[in-house]
């Protein structure tokens, strides 16, 4: 009778493995397919291009758009706006220097970010240039930033922000490396360009006055063509050239 009962006891172990075999499997399976699919997603991805010595295309980004204002602080305008006309300047002053330009949108109109890299990406021998104006909660905080994601980019990135620093009384917040979607997915030389803080009394005013504006793009132009052809190429407007003389002790 014992003999009889541990017999029993072993084919309903043996009949219940049976019936848990499959979802056994199907688990294991599962937990295969996500390891593998966590594999794919953290593989690197192809290296970027290095075309910051020879591209012909610029494609220029002015941040946000339609119904993303991005910061809106009183002292200066809504962003979107800011980065668009800064971005049509840059866009023109390249042209004039012999440089095709794409615009990832050229009026006040909603692009995702996903949109703005297939636009970047789908160029050849390029580079990228997103606009933005800064924001803080420390209306104190100022000057100006500029960001890179690829080590290809490092040396445009360097270069904007060093013609950025010739404009009177301007502050260097340096240039640093970021995650940002449209730096991170780019397969060309990439940067993101911070032209001062709208938070900031000064620079929001600032950038209400389309001759400051005009000198923000020509110093970004002016950074573009230098890397793309060298030294002593590029040659900054009459609006821009005067404003970049230093302000007179009686002013």
């Amino acid at each position: 009778m014992f003999k009889l009962t541990i017999r029993k006891v072993c084919e309903d172990e043996q009949f219940r493995y049976l019936i848990r075999m499959p979802r056994l499997i199907s688990g294991a399976l599962a937990v295969s397919f996500l390891a593998l699919f966590g594999a794919c997603t953290s593989m690197p991805r192809g290296a970027v291009k290095n075309t910051s010595k020879t591209f012909t295309t610029v494609v220029v980004d002015a941040g946000h758009g339609g119904k993303d204002s991005g910061a809106y602080r009183r002292y200066g305008p809504p962003e979107k706006n800011a980065t668009l006309d800064v971005a049509q300047r840059l866009r023109q002053k390249l042209r004039e220097s012999q440089l095709k330009t794409v615009m990832t949108r050229s009026s006040d109109v909603f692009i995702p970010l996903d949109d703005r890299v297939a636009i970047e990406n789908s160029q050849k021998k390029a580079v990228f240039v997103s606009i933005h104006f800064n924001d803080s909660r420390r209306r104190g905080i100022h000057g100006f930033e500029t960001y890179y994601h690829s080590s290809v980019s490092s040396e445009l990135a360097n270069r904007i922000q060093a013609k950025l620093m010739t404009i009177p009384h301007s502050v260097n917040r340096g240039v640093h490396t970021a995650n940002f979607r449209v730096l991170r997915l780019a397969t060309y030389p990439a940067v993101l360009v911070e032209c001062g803080f709208l938070s900031n009394r000064s620079e929001g005013k600032q950038a209400r006055d389309w001759e400051y504006r005009e000198l923000l793009a020509d110093r970004i132009a002016e950074a573009i063509v230098e890397q793309r052809y060298g030294s002593g190429v590029y040659h900054p407007s009459t609006q821009a050239a005067a404003q970049s003389q230093p302000a007179s002790t009686g002013q």
